[in-house]
């Protein structure tokens, strides 16, 4: 008798897919992040004065790629990456530091 091993993905075996070719799309927010990251590495070259930030984000009922940015707008920010929307949010300013204590 034959046994037939899973090496973790959904269409090991199935399609002829090799382990590593696909991304898992059963998890959608998991795979955002993946996106985002190529996504934050498109952009950063063109605004190294733009601190940046990306995360999955569930807009009614649709997920999204939410850009956060502190700083410029950065420029060159497509409306879409691998067919998913991209919001750009505007981060909110860090907390000023504390006063130093008095003597």
């Amino acid at each position: 008798m034959a046994y037939v091993h899973s090496f973790g993905s959904r269409t090991s075996g199935v399609d002829g897919s090799s382990e590593g070719g696909r991304i898992n799309t059963i998890s959608i927010p998991g795979a955002l992040v993946i996106y985002g990251v190529a996504l934050l590495q498109s952009l950063q070259p063109k605004n190294p004065k733009t601190k940046l930030g990306v995360e999955p984000a569930l807009v009614d009922g649709t997920w999204c790629l939410e850009l956060t940015y502190q700083g410029d707008e950065p420029a060159g920010v497509p409306q879409r990456w691998h067919g998913h929307q991209v919001i750009l949010k505007q981060a909110e300013p860090p907390p000023p530091p504390p006063a130093p204590p008095r003597a």
